[in-house]
């Protein structure tokens, strides 16, 4: 560095650095001088290279000497840039929270769909696509009212849409917002809390014929193995979609003839008992390599499968199970959750009682087994019936006038 170069404003000086160069000439650095309590101050204002001069310099001095009179902030570069500093720091904190309350729906929708995987996701990203983005993508999530939802829920039965289909959409919209409370996006009540859910009979009526059943398991079996056994273990154990495609190895007990459920739809560790046809099926299966971590039914990856091979329907169309049924009402169609169904229709005709068909189905509660009630023969005439045979039989044993006379 060179030695104190003066300038025409009063305590404004700069030295000249020997090696660094700006504009062709040696680079200079400004300092500004001024007392504060009683000492002489002297601190670097900036480089020529980076924009300071000596006008400049003058400026920042007049302000910091200023402030020293008054008792003002700030009473230094070093405190000027730190303030500078605060305040770049403040300014992102509001932009990063005006970001943040003002978050779309559409954003956040795209993290979610990030954490759904499988047939899932499919079906979650076709709804959103269709009904949801257009309405919410670019509202901020603070700004969507269970106003916004009401009005949503009217257009979109307004096009023609099944009250199951307005209900998965309002679902898809509550699972976002709950990703969106998760990762601090959204705070308060979900506005899905303040609608009510068009309700949904989704229970289906249908089930399957011993017929229709055997036909439709041989129809499977020519086409699909995999399928034709998966099928098997829905109409003979009751098993839904998602628990036979989890079924690994491990979980078969050919000793016991259990089929252990680690996790199931109720939320609980529970077992299924094969029928001579299921273990034999599954006995069919088993390779001399498989291990326990094995899935019962792989994918083309050799992991799992994510859903129920489209055979299933097709092969249900093709048989013309679902001809002349009403396109509104799917209740009555044939799909794959109808071999469970078909599976507690069978157990209810054959008189088995409720509380057991409960069991073998795995319901939660006894209300969920109850729609099978009407499918139970009906023993109510016959035990009436046979209390009025017994009581004719005892008559003619004891004489009406016995029976028929009182004490006193």
């Amino acid at each position: 560095m060179s030695g104190w170069v003066k300038t025409q404003y009063a305590d404004i000086r700069y030295t000249e650095h020997t090696t660094r160069q700006h504009n062709g000439k040696p680079d200079r650095t400004f300092y500004i001088r001024y007392w504060r309590d009683g000492k002489k101050i002297d601190e670097s204002a900036g480089r020529w290279s980076r924009g300071m001069n000596a006008l400049k310099a003058s400026k920042i001095r007049s302000v910091i000497v200023d402030n020293i009179k008054l008792g003002k902030r700030p009473q230094s570069i070093k405190e000027m840039r730190q303030m500078e500093l605060e305040r770049q720091e403040q300014e992102k904190q509001q932009q990063e929270y005006e970001e943040k309350i003002n978050i779309t729906f559409g954003t956040v929708a795209e993290e979610y769909f990030k954490t759904v995987k499988g047939s899932t996701k499919k079906s979650h990203l076709s709804r959103y696509n269709n009904h949801l983005k257009p309405a919410f993508a670019d509202l901020p999530l603070k700004d969507i009212s269970p106003l916004h939802l009401e009005r949503f829920k009217r257009d979109l039965s307004k096009k023609g849409l099944s009250p199951k289909t307005v209900h998965h959409c309002l679902t898809l919209i509550r699972s976002i917002f709950r990703k969106a409370v998760a990762w601090d996006h959204f705070q308060g009540n979900i506005p899905t809390s303040k609608i009510s859910f068009p309700k949904v009979n989704n229970r289906r009526l249908r089930f399957l014929s011993h017929q229709e059943a055997s036909e439709l398991l041989k129809e499977l079996s020519e086409r699909s193995p995999q399928t034709h056994d998966q099928a098997l273990l829905a109409l003979q154990c009751g098993l839904r979609a998602g628990e036979i495609l989890d079924m690994k190895w491990g979980h078969v007990d050919f000793k016991q003839n259990i089929i252990h459920l680690p996790e199931t739809k109720a939320g609980e560790s529970q077992q299924v008992f094969m029928t001579d046809n299921v273990k034999e099926m599954l006995l069919n299966r088993i390779q001399d390599n498989s291990s326990l971590d094995d899935y019962v039914f792989q994918g083309q990856d050799g992991g799992r499968q994510y859903k129920v091979s489209d055979t299933f329907k097709r092969t249900v169309f093709d048989m013309g199970l679902n001809d002349n049924i009403d396109a509104q009402d799917r209740r009555y169609r044939v799909v794959f959750h109808s071999l469970r169904h078909t599976f507690c229709s069978w157990l209810a005709i054959q008189g088995t009682p409720l509380y057991t068909i409960k069991e073998l189905a795995r319901h939660k509660t006894i209300t969920q087994t109850e729609r099978y009630s009407h499918l139970i023969p009906d023993h109510k005439q016959d035990a009436v019936k046979a209390m009025a045979a017994t009581f004719n039989q005892k008559r003619e044993e004891l004489g009406e006038e016995k029976i028929c006379s009182f004490p006193g």
